[in-house]
């Protein structure tokens, strides 16, 4: 009897002891089924054979599409997965092997993988698979990396930007919306005398001659408004207080928010430019002012002798003599551009305003230029009753410059078109022909000194490239620019506005 009770309660220390193990098994369960930490077990072929929830999760895939799939499948680097299985097959235990997987949704994971092999008897079962998303930090530590690869880029550039500065020919200075210099390179202490130290923190008023205190102001505000100046011509002043020539680049300079914040300045000395240039139109202008006196003489005994000839009626000598006139008028006219660009460089081209009928003196223009030439014809449009107050020798120049171009670049018997139009209290004279047009790359440059465009079509048309720089020079003295509208083979449309009385 000792004996059954002995065993009864040795079943019953059994059945308790299996139903503590049961619900042991069935917590380990679901700590591995359920755990937070993704789990996969790989046999020895490669095949995933299990995975718990949180290994299902992190990769979006549902258990019958991961479950039973080659695990290579998931993983983005072949050789990294094949490296993985080469030491789990040798006994290898690994720890925080770096890898990436790719996702249902197509992304990709970075991840960490710590495993090892379980045996049987020394034979391969599965693999113990551990798997740590690291991707944000991956992600975080790509975006320092890059973040630090483009701050050596910036201190690059920048240095090499400074380099450039300091090896600049030019003066390179920057300042604040107060004036202040902010920095000074080498060649800025050459053209001005002032080292950085002494102009660093001082206002660059110093450097200007009293009398250019308000066109510096005037600059400032355009900077001020975001505009940018370029190629600037006017007169600084040094250390030592001399006057030197210089142009002027200057730009705004922008925070990130896009606010400005100060003004970079980049000054080259053109004095010895200007010496050079003064020399040259000295030279014109003496030239020019020889040639006066006898081409006026020979202009004056070709009209007596073209009086002659008309009372005689001899009209071989007519024709010549006409024509003889109309080349020394145009020489004239030539010389007179020559003096006039001397007279404008050196700012001694003065204005006399008077009031005038702007259909009387183009009509002036009109007979003149019919006079010499009958190879185009000039018509007037809407320009009666128009009274200016201009200089009206000056605007006639004008007038007459536009329409010579016209006529030079025109197709013989085209009609030339001088129209005006009133646009508020300004009337807007235009010249308008059917010749060859101009280029916008031509256009830009059309009104520089002695600019002449290089078009195959008009090689053959003589010219220096000053009347309409002498237009432009001129309209500029009335407060007004001269504009043109072109197309090439598609004529041109010059045109400038002044004010009218009535």
């Amino acid at each position: 009897m000792e004996t059954i009770q002995s065993l009864r309660d040795e079943l019953a220390e059994y059945k308790i002891r299996e139903k503590e193990m049961a619900s042991r098994i069935e917590e380990l369960s679901d700590f591995i089924e359920n755990a937070a930490l993704p789990l996969h077990w790989v046999d020895g072929q490669g095949t995933i054979v299990w995975a718990n929830q949180a290994e299902l999760n992190a990769l979006g895939y549902t258990i019958a599409e991961y479950v039973g799939s080659a695990i290579t499948k998931f993983h983005v680097d072949e050789d990294v997965i094949d490296d993985i299985l080469t030491r789990l097959i040798n006994n290898e235990t690994l720890e925080n092997y770096k890898a990436r997987l790719r996702c249902k949704d197509g992304t990709i994971k970075h991840v960490l993988i710590s495993s090892n092999v379980f045996r049987k008897n020394g034979e391969f079962i599965h693999t113990r698979c551990f798997t740590r998303d690291i991707t944000t930090l991956v992600v975080e530590q790509e975006r320092k990396a890059e973040l630090i690869r483009k701050l050596e880029e910036s201190e690059l550039r920048l240095q090499m930007a400074n380099d450039i500065i300091e090896s600049s020919f030019d003066a390179i200075i920057s300042k604040d919306l107060d004036n202040i210099i902010t920095s000074w390179n080498a060649s800025a202490e050459r053209m001005y005398g002032y080292s950085a130290a002494e102009m660093i923190g001082k206002s660059t008023l110093v450097l200007l001659p009293e009398s250019l205190r308000e066109e510096e102001q005037e600059i400032h505000t355009q900077l001020k408004r975001g505009e940018r100046l370029t190629h600037f011509e006017t007169q600084r002043l040094t250390r030592d207080k001399k006057i030197v020539d210089v142009s002027l680049t200057m730009s705004p300079i922008f925070d990130s928010r896009g606010n400005i914040t100060g003004v970079s300045k980049i000054v080259r000395d053109i004095t010895e430019r200007k010496l050079e240039e003064q020399r040259k139109n000295d030279f014109v202008a003496l030239v020019s002012h020889e040639l006066k006196t006898p081409i006026t003489s020979i202009l004056s005994y070709v009209q007596v002798l073209l009086s002659k000839a008309r009372k005689t009626e001899d009209n071989f000598a007519i024709l010549s003599l006409t024509r003889t006139e109309m080349q020394v008028k145009r020489m004239t006219n030539m010389i007179n551009d020559f003096l006039n660009v001397g007279r404008l460089e050196q700012a001694k081209i003065q204005l006399s305003k008077s009031e005038f009928e702007l259909h009387i003196l183009i009509q002036e223009i009109i007979q003149e230029t019919q006079l010499l030439q009958t190879s185009h014809n000039i018509e007037c449009r809407h320009c009666q009753a128009i009274i200016l107050y201009a200089d009206r020798d000056k605007i006639g120049q004008v007038i007459n410059n536009l329409i010579s171009n016209a006529i030079k670049y025109s197709a013989h018997k085209s009609t030339i078109t001088i129209s005006c139009e009133i646009v508020e209290k300004n009337v807007n004279i235009s010249i308008i022909d059917q010749g060859v047009g101009i280029s916008k790359k031509d256009q830009e440059q059309l009104f520089q000194r002695f600019y002449r465009v290089d078009d195959d079509r008009i090689k053959n048309v003589s010219g220096f490239g000053i009347g309409l720089y002498l237009v432009s020079e001129i309209l500029r003295y009335h407060n007004t620019t001269i504009e043109v509208q072109s197309e090439r083979d598609k004529g041109s449309i010059f045109s400038f506005s002044l004010p009218f009385l009535r």
